[in-house]
């Protein structure tokens, strides 16, 4: 019997830069069921769901944003296999942003940057803690674009 390959992929980002809507775009287009524990819209603890890719069974954690929280990200992102950070692109790179991008580097752990709301600030990511070659991925979350591209790229670098 062989066993199916299971992927953990955390979902990072600053508060507020559509980490719920990226899972929620991901999962809902398969059907699949995305567990939430918010607070008045806020994530405090994660998001949660999973899906079966090319045979792949894929586990997908979102992180909250805000600086309290590093404990929750510090637990998800135990043994992940890859990441996805969420950069709003018309904030751009916070100092959040520069923690997480820190943390996977020094890890080496393969990740993509969804440059997200293109619909509110179309445009490139520039910053001099995102190592060369990474993946930057062009996304509108609420929309879907991109999504499930970059998520595919992900899945090839893991």
């Amino acid at each position: 019997m062989t066993r199916k390959k299971v992927t953990k992929i955390v979902i990072l980002g600053s508060a507020d830069s559509g980490k719920t809507t990226v899972i929620e775009t991901l999962l809902n287009r398969r059907e699949e069921k995305v567990t939430k524990i918010e607070c008045n819209g806020t994530t405090v603890s994660l998001d949660y769901g999973n899906t079966v890719i090319n045979g792949e069974k894929v586990h997908i954690f979102g992180t909250p944003g805000q600086e309290r929280f590093k404990f929750m990200r510090e637990i998800l992102t135990t043994n992940l296999s890859g990441a996805i950070v969420v950069v709003d692109n018309s904030v751009g790179v916070t100092d959040m942003d520069i923690r997480i991008l820190e943390t996977l580097n020094s890890g080496n752990i393969p990740y993509v940057i969804f440059v997200n709301k293109q619909d509110i600030a179309p445009g490139d990511l520039e910053s001099e803690y995102i190592k060369p070659h990474t993946p930057l991925i062009p996304t509108t979350a609420t929309t879907g674009e991109g999504i499930q591209e970059g998520l595919e790229v992900l899945l090839n670098l893991v």
